[in-house]
C-alpha cells in the first residue's frame, strides 16, 4: 500500500484539522500516511523530558528541533511513496515549502492543494512554488486520492535535469542580451506544450 507524506501548516486547530481530513480522505482511499502531528514528535511532551535528563530549555529546544527535521525528512525521503503539499493560506508554510522542495529534487511523486484563493501575487503562488507540482494544483480533497494515483503513475525520471537544461537556455539567451524576440520563441517553444491543466 502506497504511503504519502502529508505536508502542510499546523499550527493551530483549524489546520491541524485540515490535515487530519486530507490524511483520513487518503486513508479511506487506501493509502497509508505520514501526518507529523499525529505520527511524528510531540515537541509539548518530549521537551520537559530532555529536561529532567539535564537539558536546559534551550538545548531541549534545539535537540528537538534537529530530532524533528530527521525523522520528517526521512519519512519523507525514505519512507514515504508520494507528497500532497497542503499550500492553504495566504503564503505557504515555510516547512512546507522545505517538504515540497525535498520531494521534488528526490523525484518524489507530489500532488499540490490548495483551496484557499488568497495569495501574494494577485491570484498566483510563487512560480518557484507552483513549478515544484507542474502548475497543478488540486482544489478538491476529495480529489487527492486520484491525484496522488495519477502522480506516482507519471514518468519522473529526468524531471530535475529537463528543468535545469530548459532553465541553462533560457540563460544563454539572457546573457547574450539583446534579442528579445529569441528569449520569447525559445520560452513559447518550450513552454506551449506544457500549458497547465484543469484543477480537479
Amino acid at each position: 500500500m502506497p504511503r504519502v507524506y502529508c505536508a502542510g501548516p499546523l499550527f493551530n486547530a483549524a489546520e491541524r484539522a485540515e490535515m487530519d481530513s486530507i490524511a483520513h480522505t487518503l486513508e479511506a482511499a487506501g493509502f497509508a500516511t505520514f501526518l507529523p502531528h499525529r505520527d511524528g514528535l510531540e515537541f509539548a511532551r518530549l521537551k520537559p523530558e530532555l529536561e529532567k535528563l539535564g537539558a536546559s530549555v534551550d538545548e531541549a529546544a534545539h535537540i528537538l528541533d534537529r530530532a524533528i527535521f530527521s525523522l520528517d525528512t526521512h519519512q519523507l525521503l525514505e519512507r514515504c511513496d508520494a507528497v500532497v503539499v497542503n499550500l492553504n493560506g495566504r503564503v505557504a508554510d515555510e516547512g512546507t515549502v522545505v517538504e515540497a522542495s525535498l520531494a521534488w529534487h528526490a523525484g518524489k511523486p507530489l500532488v499540490l492543494f490548495k483551496a484557499d484563493a488568497r495569495s501574494m501575487l494577485s491570484g498566483s503562488d510563487n512560480p518557484m512554488l507552483s513549478g515544484l507540482g507542474d502548475f497543478h494544483v488540486i482544489d478538491r480533497i476529495a480529489a487527492l486520492p486520484q491525484a496522488v494515483r495519477a502522480s506516482i503513475d507519471e514518468d519522473r525520471a529526468g524531471r530535475v535535469a529537463h528543468t535545469l537544461a530548459t532553465g541553462a537556455r533560457i540563460a544563454s539567451l539572457r546573457e547574450r542580451g539583446g534579442d528579445l524576440d529569441a528569449l520569447a520563441r525559445t520560452l513559447f517553444d518550450a513552454f506551449k506544450q506544457a500549458s497547465p491543466r484543469a484543477a480537479d
